[in-house]
Protein backbone atom coordinates (compact mmCIF):
# COMPACT_ATOMS: atom_id res chain seq x y z
CA UNK A 1 0.00 0.00 0.00
CA UNK A 2 1.26 3.58 -0.78
CA UNK A 3 1.48 5.94 1.83
CA UNK A 4 -0.21 8.93 0.32
CA UNK A 5 1.95 12.13 0.29
CA UNK A 6 1.35 15.04 2.71
CA UNK A 7 -0.85 18.38 0.91
CA UNK A 8 1.80 20.87 -0.13
CA UNK A 9 0.63 24.25 1.05
CA UNK A 10 2.40 27.73 1.10
CA UNK A 11 3.57 29.68 3.98
CA UNK A 12 1.69 33.35 4.44
CA UNK A 13 2.84 34.72 7.04
CA UNK A 14 5.16 37.57 7.94
CA UNK A 15 8.81 36.18 7.86
CA UNK A 16 11.50 38.70 9.17
CA UNK A 17 14.03 36.68 7.48
CA UNK A 18 12.33 36.95 4.16
CA UNK A 19 14.60 38.66 1.22
CA UNK A 20 12.65 39.36 -2.14
CA UNK A 21 15.52 38.94 -5.08
CA UNK A 22 17.40 41.51 -5.75
CA UNK A 23 16.45 41.99 -9.72
CA UNK A 24 12.84 42.46 -8.64
CA UNK A 25 11.63 46.04 -9.51
CA UNK A 26 10.89 48.34 -6.71
CA UNK A 27 7.13 48.37 -7.14
CA UNK A 28 6.80 44.49 -7.44
CA UNK A 29 9.14 44.55 -4.09
CA UNK A 30 7.05 46.45 -2.30
CA UNK A 31 3.89 44.42 -2.78
CA UNK A 32 5.44 41.07 -1.51
CA UNK A 33 7.57 42.58 0.94
CA UNK A 34 5.80 41.43 4.02
CA UNK A 35 4.71 37.65 2.54
CA UNK A 36 6.80 34.74 2.30
CA UNK A 37 7.93 34.34 -0.96
CA UNK A 38 8.13 30.66 -2.19
CA UNK A 39 11.64 29.73 -4.07
CA UNK A 40 9.65 28.60 -7.40
CA UNK A 41 7.67 31.51 -7.43
CA UNK A 42 10.69 33.99 -7.28
CA UNK A 43 12.51 32.07 -9.69
CA UNK A 44 9.51 32.49 -12.17
CA UNK A 45 9.39 36.63 -11.72
CA UNK A 46 13.15 37.02 -11.88
CA UNK A 47 12.80 35.69 -15.82
CA UNK A 48 10.19 38.63 -16.69
CA UNK A 49 10.71 42.23 -17.56
CA UNK A 50 10.13 44.92 -14.55
CA UNK A 51 6.71 46.21 -16.05
CA UNK A 52 5.79 42.63 -16.60
CA UNK A 53 6.55 41.73 -12.98
CA UNK A 54 4.84 44.44 -11.51
CA UNK A 55 1.36 43.06 -13.20
CA UNK A 56 1.97 39.43 -12.40
CA UNK A 57 2.69 40.19 -8.81
CA UNK A 58 -0.83 42.31 -9.02
CA UNK A 59 -2.53 39.29 -9.87
CA UNK A 60 -1.09 36.94 -7.61
CA UNK A 61 -2.12 39.15 -4.80
CA UNK A 62 -5.46 40.21 -5.53
CA UNK A 63 -5.34 36.45 -6.47
CA UNK A 64 -4.30 35.81 -2.76
CA UNK A 65 -2.00 33.03 -4.25
CA UNK A 66 1.71 33.42 -4.50
CA UNK A 67 2.35 29.67 -5.57
CA UNK A 68 5.26 28.71 -7.57
CA UNK A 69 2.42 26.75 -10.10
CA UNK A 70 0.58 30.51 -10.68
CA UNK A 71 3.66 32.46 -11.12
CA UNK A 72 5.19 29.60 -13.74
CA UNK A 73 1.55 29.98 -15.42
CA UNK A 74 2.13 33.77 -16.16
CA UNK A 75 5.34 33.23 -17.10
CA UNK A 76 4.39 31.11 -19.74
CA UNK A 77 2.35 33.69 -20.91
CA UNK A 78 4.52 36.14 -20.71
CA UNK A 79 5.31 37.78 -24.37
CA UNK A 80 8.32 37.34 -25.16
CA UNK A 81 9.15 40.71 -25.48
CA UNK A 82 8.64 40.79 -21.51
CA UNK A 83 10.74 38.03 -20.61
CA UNK A 84 14.93 38.65 -19.65
CA UNK A 85 15.68 35.24 -20.95
CA UNK A 86 14.07 35.40 -24.16
CA UNK A 87 17.79 35.98 -25.34
CA UNK A 88 18.37 32.12 -24.02
CA UNK A 89 15.56 30.62 -26.02
CA UNK A 90 13.63 30.25 -22.87
CA UNK A 91 10.37 31.50 -25.14
CA UNK A 92 6.49 29.56 -24.50
CA UNK A 93 5.17 29.05 -27.94
CA UNK A 94 3.22 31.63 -29.10
CA UNK A 95 -0.35 29.85 -29.73
CA UNK A 96 -0.08 28.77 -25.84
CA UNK A 97 1.03 32.34 -24.69
CA UNK A 98 -1.98 33.66 -26.62
CA UNK A 99 -4.07 31.50 -24.65
CA UNK A 100 -3.06 32.18 -21.63
CA UNK A 101 -2.70 35.46 -21.85
CA UNK A 102 -6.27 35.70 -22.44
CA UNK A 103 -6.64 34.14 -19.64
CA UNK A 104 -4.80 36.48 -17.84
CA UNK A 105 -6.62 39.52 -19.88
CA UNK A 106 -9.99 37.83 -18.19
CA UNK A 107 -9.04 37.07 -14.97
CA UNK A 108 -7.65 40.76 -14.03
CA UNK A 109 -10.66 42.31 -15.31
CA UNK A 110 -12.42 40.18 -13.20
CA UNK A 111 -10.26 41.15 -10.79
CA UNK A 112 -11.42 44.86 -11.22
CA UNK A 113 -14.93 44.69 -11.70
CA UNK A 114 -14.81 42.21 -8.17
CA UNK A 115 -13.06 45.68 -6.20
CA UNK A 116 -15.29 48.07 -8.19
CA UNK A 117 -18.83 46.16 -7.32
CA UNK A 118 -17.15 45.63 -3.30
CA UNK A 119 -16.19 49.09 -2.68
CA UNK A 120 -19.75 50.42 -3.91
CA UNK A 121 -21.61 47.26 -2.67
CA UNK A 122 -20.32 45.96 0.83
CA UNK A 123 -22.07 48.42 3.06
CA UNK A 124 -25.69 48.46 1.07
CA UNK A 125 -25.55 44.44 1.45
CA UNK A 126 -24.57 44.82 5.25
CA UNK A 127 -27.33 47.26 5.53
CA UNK A 128 -30.08 45.39 3.17
CA UNK A 129 -29.01 41.88 5.36
CA UNK A 130 -30.09 43.86 8.95
CA UNK A 131 -32.76 45.52 7.73
CA UNK A 132 -34.12 42.06 6.36
CA UNK A 133 -33.33 40.58 9.63
CA UNK A 134 -35.42 43.31 11.79
CA UNK A 135 -38.48 43.04 8.98
CA UNK A 136 -38.35 39.20 9.46
CA UNK A 137 -38.49 39.90 12.97
CA UNK A 138 -41.78 42.41 12.96
CA UNK A 139 -43.40 40.19 10.39
CA UNK A 140 -43.25 36.90 12.14
CA UNK A 141 -44.09 38.58 15.66
CA UNK A 142 -48.12 37.54 15.88
CA UNK A 143 -48.70 41.13 18.32
CA UNK A 144 -46.57 43.24 15.65
CA UNK A 145 -47.96 41.45 12.87
CA UNK A 146 -51.36 41.69 13.89
CA UNK A 147 -50.90 45.65 15.04
CA UNK A 148 -49.63 46.34 11.55
CA UNK A 149 -52.01 44.52 9.55
CA UNK A 150 -54.82 46.71 11.68
CA UNK A 151 -53.68 49.84 11.03
CA UNK A 152 -51.08 50.11 8.35
CA UNK A 153 -51.44 47.09 5.95
CA UNK A 154 -50.22 48.69 3.14
CA UNK A 155 -46.83 48.77 5.60
CA UNK A 156 -47.80 45.08 6.54
CA UNK A 157 -47.71 43.85 2.64
CA UNK A 158 -44.62 45.83 1.62
CA UNK A 159 -42.48 44.04 4.62
CA UNK A 160 -44.25 40.61 3.80
CA UNK A 161 -43.01 41.13 0.77
CA UNK A 162 -40.00 42.18 1.50
CA UNK A 163 -39.15 38.97 3.80
CA UNK A 164 -40.09 36.75 1.11
CA UNK A 165 -37.38 37.99 -1.43
CA UNK A 166 -35.25 37.64 1.09
CA UNK A 167 -35.74 33.93 2.00
CA UNK A 168 -36.02 33.29 -1.90
CA UNK A 169 -32.82 34.93 -2.33
CA UNK A 170 -30.96 32.27 -0.25
CA UNK A 171 -32.87 28.94 -1.24
CA UNK A 172 -31.18 27.14 -3.63
CA UNK A 173 -32.06 27.31 -7.31
CA UNK A 174 -32.20 23.16 -7.78
CA UNK A 175 -31.84 20.23 -5.59
CA UNK A 176 -27.96 18.44 -5.51
CA UNK A 177 -27.85 15.60 -6.70
CA UNK A 178 -26.00 13.09 -4.76
CA UNK A 179 -24.71 9.26 -5.63
CA UNK A 180 -25.94 7.99 -2.58
CA UNK A 181 -29.39 8.17 -0.04
CA UNK A 182 -28.36 9.88 3.11
CA UNK A 183 -30.03 7.10 4.64
CA UNK A 184 -28.55 4.39 3.35
CA UNK A 185 -25.15 6.09 2.86
CA UNK A 186 -22.76 4.47 0.62
CA UNK A 187 -24.29 0.47 1.39
CA UNK A 188 -27.60 1.81 -0.66
CA UNK A 189 -25.10 3.45 -4.04
CA UNK A 190 -23.42 0.22 -3.72
CA UNK A 191 -26.76 -2.02 -3.72
CA UNK A 192 -27.81 0.31 -6.94
CA UNK A 193 -24.40 0.03 -8.60
CA UNK A 194 -24.62 -3.85 -8.82
CA UNK A 195 -27.91 -4.08 -9.93
CA UNK A 196 -27.66 -1.92 -12.67
CA UNK A 197 -24.64 -4.45 -13.76
CA UNK A 198 -26.67 -7.11 -13.89
CA UNK A 199 -29.74 -5.82 -15.61
CA UNK A 200 -26.94 -4.22 -18.30
CA UNK A 201 -25.45 -8.86 -18.72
Amino acid sequence: MRKAQSPRFICRTVSSGNRVPGNFCPEAAAMVAEQTLPARTAQALQKMSPARQVEAVSTMVRQDNLTGDFARALLTATPASMRVDAAHGHVSPPDCVRRLGRIVQRLTALQQDAECLRSRHDGNLLLLTLAAGWARGWVRDAVIAQWLQARRPDYAAVLERLVQDADYAIVPGRRMKIAYEVAGGMVAAAHRSKGRKKRCL
